[in-house]
């Protein structure tokens, strides 16, 4: 693991994406916005694909509600969609922008991306409404604390009205003194927000919301009349090519279209059935780890 937070980090490499502003809003305030990381092309191909991964028809909103999402480790009726591999995906994953941006985030070249899900909100009514929450993916009691973060790219607008990602910035800003004045026996996944106020970005299609793993954060439910909320989730790590058993578990992951966990709830479409591995690029056979950073095998 990693031992300086990533507020921490002080710069050897110039910024490729974040300008100072950015950098400066991501150590203060534990998120950042890159506007426009992914191209208009790749966001409707990624659209279209989880409509038809759910079987949703835009026109019909019956259909809107789909048994292929949903699922066991999220909170409520969030939206999680087990789609993993599809070519978009792998675009969104290998989009030069997307990377260079994590790059700045880390300091760092080697990286390593996840192969992660995907998440459709239609309106909450009837069975599905939920309140939305807040809370962390990682055990903030830990002594040092975890060292990673976290990302969302938006498919759609996102507002207070159709919701999506939400985030507390002062609890990260000012994490002593909050952890100061919570009890000893405190919850370390779901933190007491109690005085402090939720922001939800606004943002556009194809912008990527780039946080800290140590921020509060969440999904604030869709109160909209007519609209359904569309993201990607995906992080970048510093790659681990040493360890081959991994390395060799991620391509078979891409290469056979299989999810990197069993289900947990809900129904799952085998994309194995659905179509072939995604074409990657040279520098998607690197964040895989197909390809080594440093040297040319490739594996798989």
């Amino acid at each position: 693991m990693p031992a300086t937070q990533l507020r921490d980090i002080r710069k050897t490499q110039p910024l490729r994406v974040l300008t100072p502003a950015d950098w400066a809003q991501w150590t203060e305030q534990g998120y950042v916005i890159v506007r426009q990381a992914v191209a208009p092309e790749t966001v409707a191909a990624l659209t279209d694909g989880l409509r038809s991964f759910l079987d949703m028809r835009p026109d019909d909103p019956s259909t809107w509600t789909s048994p292929h999402t949903g699922n066991d480790r999220l909170p409520g009726h969030s939206g999680l969609v087990e789609m993993y591999n599809h070519q978009a995906q792998w675009d969104v994953r290998q989009t030069p922008r997307v990377y260079e941006a994590f790059a700045d985030i880390w300091d760092l070249d080697e990286l390593w991306v996840t192969i992660d899900f995907a998440n459709v909100n239609p309106p909450n009514r009837g069975e599905r409404a939920f309140g939305g929450f807040v809370h962390w993916d990682v055990d903030t009691a830990t002594d040092p604390l975890p060292v990673s973060c976290q990302a969302v790219l938006s498919l759609t607008a996102g507002d207070e009205d159709i919701g999506g990602f939400q985030c507390v910035p002062e609890i990260f800003a000012e994490w002593e003194k909050w952890v100061s004045r919570q009890p000893a026996d405190r919850d370390p996944f779901t933190p007491d927000i109690t005085g402090y106020s939720i922001t939800t970005p606004e943002v556009a299609p194809g912008d990527l919301i780039i946080f800290n793993s140590l921020l509060p954060h969440g999904v604030h439910p869709n109160v909209s009349e007519r609209r359904v909320r569309m993201a990607q989730y995906l992080t970048m790590a510093p790659a681990w090519e040493e360890n081959a058993e991994l390395r060799e578990a991620r391509v078979r992951f891409w290469r056979d279209r299989v999810p990197p966990h069993p289900p947990e709830g809900g129904v799952r479409k085998e994309e194995s059935e659905l179509y072939g591995s995604a074409r990657l690029t040279e520098l998607g056979e690197r964040l895989l780890g197909r390809r080594g950073w440093q040297e040319g095998s490739v594996v798989g």
